[in-house]
């Protein structure tokens, strides 16, 4: 999003005054006017990058300005906010932004995790000022940390850079109700920067919600039904609701809201939480929109959840989120209210789509520049054979994993695989069990988790020990061969947990590896995010640790790994 320069306001300011040409204009347009609600017939016209007028008067004209006539059931509406983006699941940022803005969601407030792994403070602001030189979309972003990393001045400096918009997401609920000082230091931080803080927080009590809405948490995603997003209103939480693969909330939800009259909805968004392939496909903010309103939403208030609601949250509404003078031109035209598909994109007063195709595509990237290979040089030469542990992870659900105990002299039940994990950076290595993954999978190797280890699953041991050989061997991704249906492969040349393909190619190797795992035993809906959150700590309620199997609740460790 380019800032507003001298020069660029005086000329929006001569473009209103008529003395000086309109770049674009759009007469006798209808216009949805999010402030209101309202749809109008408007004339509007467009300076460089920014919208210079909204209403009945005609523009100064001149031979350099284009003159857009739309059909008369085509609808003007602002471009589309993502709240809350993962741009690293398969995908890397540009591909997802490109995608996203191709669909009218032009603007979107990115996880930095990835990133602040591997980058250094300058490479990061370099990677963000390179990426948003592409000039395909608008990338905003957290300030995500967690206890100890990063120090608290390496926060401020990333707090205070115009394109961060929010600390977040805290997700160490545990932590912080244990009293961490580093943890409320790093708030402080957020709440002195004046920037916002958002929160994840599944299943809390309203005695939870208060407590984070002490700490300065302005916003949670983790509502799961209408209650949910009741009780976070009523503490001033802004709330996004999901509509992911693992969490299709959405019209659940919003069905529910609707039986509650009178009920405020400016402070509801709509997010599709970092959906993996190909769920993302369906879960775009048109698609949200439209299943908002076949819940029962009004179509202004469904609007205004993936334009002004945002837009205001993260105090860019006089930039963004609405077709007014002085924000920036990113319009997406439809060919009407009911469907929010856009046929055209208009992002920074340019044409990205015209009429469904596509006029501009996005610049090459260099990601090799910031994002090398992993280095795997601790891992240990030959995969460990032998359960270290009786105790095993038995799926619930795509993400959510429970204990059990295992006779490791035993043989594998049906629906049980082993599994080691390994940690990149120290070798160390855990190898126990885990239920209701596959019955037929003979080895399946993978860099694609949370934490950039690497996890090798499987019925059959000389398979595995093949398949971790060839991630020695420098192969990044999922490789897996299944009795069922063969090999297959998805190559993540970037740290291991991101593609260059694009959201369409990358999106057809996904949905083949679905393929793949359901008909091997895969009982739930998503393989990609089982896989990367078996090593993420915000989720209950057993994880894969560097120092071994940790229980979350309890903060304990149930199974040490063993250092090589």
């Amino acid at each position: 999003m380019k800032p507003l320069t001298e020069e660029t306001h005086r000329h929006l300011i001569g473009t209103a005054l008529k003395k000086e040409a309109a770049s674009l204009y759009f007469p006798d347009v209808s216009v949805l006017h999010v402030y209101s609600g309202i749809v109008q017939k408007e004339n509007v016209w467009i300076r460089g990058n920014r919208i210079a007028y909204v209403g009945p008067d005609e523009p100064l004209i001149s031979e350099e300005t284009e003159i857009c006539h739309l059909k008369e059931t085509q609808v003007l509406v602002p471009a589309y906010i993502e709240p809350h983006a993962h741009p690293f699941l398969l995908y890397n940022p540009l591909a997802l932004g490109a995608y996203l803005t191709e669909k009218g969601t032009m603007i979107s407030v990115n996880d930095n995790s990835f990133a602040l792994a591997h980058l250094d403070e300058k490479q990061m602001h370099a990677f963000v000022e390179e990426l948003n030189q592409t000039e395909c979309h608008t990338w905003l972003w957290w300030a995500y940390f967690e206890e100890h990393r990063p120090v608290t001045r390496t926060l401020e400096k990333w707090l205070n850079q115009p394109y961060v918009m929010q600390g977040g997401e805290l997700s160490h609920w545990l932590l912080f109700k244990l009293g961490s000082s580093d943890l409320y230091e790093k708030l402080f931080a957020v709440r002195h920067s004046g920037k916002r803080m958002e929160s994840h927080l599944p299943g809390s009590s309203v005695t939870t919600l208060n407590l984070f809405a002490a700490g300065g948490i302005s916003a949670d995603h983790e509502s799961m039904t209408a209650r949910d997003v009741i009780n976070r209103l009523n503490l001033g939480y802004y709330t996004a609701i999901r509509y992911s693969s693992i969490r299709p909330d959405l019209p659940e939800i919003m069905s529910g809201l609707t039986k509650q009259p009178g009920l405020d909805l400016s402070k509801l968004m709509l997010t599709n939480d970092g959906a993996s392939l190909p769920f993302l496909k369906q879960a775009t903010h048109a698609s949200m929109i439209e299943l908002a309103m076949e819940s029962g939403i009004s179509a202004p208030d469904a609007y205004r959840m993936a334009t002004l609601n945002p837009a205001v949250y993260y105090r860019m509404d006089d930039t963004a989120g609405s077709i007014t003078p002085g924000r920036i031109a990113d319009i997406n035209i439809i060919d009407s209210l009911n469907d929010p598909e856009p046929t055209s994109v208009l992002f920074e007063g340019k044409w990205l789509v015209r009429d469904g195709e596509k006029v501009v595509r996005p610049a090459n990237f260099a990601f090799e520049h910031y994002f090398n290979h992993a280095d795997l040089t601790h891992l240990p030469n030959e995969r460990p054979v032998r359960e270290t542990t009786s105790i095993g992870l038995s799926l619930e659900n795509s993400v959510i994993t429970r204990p059990y105990a295992f006779d490791p002299g035993s043989e594998l039940s049906d629906n049980e695989c082993y599994l080691t994990y390994l940690c990149r950076t120290s070798g160390a290595y855990l190898s126990t069990r885990i239920k209701n993954f596959s019955h037929s999978l003979r080895a399946l190797a993978s860099t694609y988790c949370a934490s950039g280890d690497i996890l090798i699953i499987g019925r059959d041991k000389e398979a595995m020990a093949h398949a971790y050989q060839t991630i020695r061997a420098g192969f990044q991704g999922i490789t897996a061969q299944f009795d069922e249906t063969g090999s297959f492969s998805i190559n993540l040349d970037l740290l291991g947990i991101m593609s260059k393909k694009t959201i369409d190619a990358l999106g057809h190797e996904a949905e083949q590896f679905i393929e793949h795992m359901k008909k091997n035993g895969f009982a739930f809906d998503d393989p990609f995010f089982c896989l990367f959150f078996l090593t993420e700590l915000h989720l209950p309620f057993v994880r894969l640790t560097p120092n071994g199997i940790i229980e979350i609740k309890s903060n304990a460790i149930i199974a040490p790994t063993i250092n090589n």
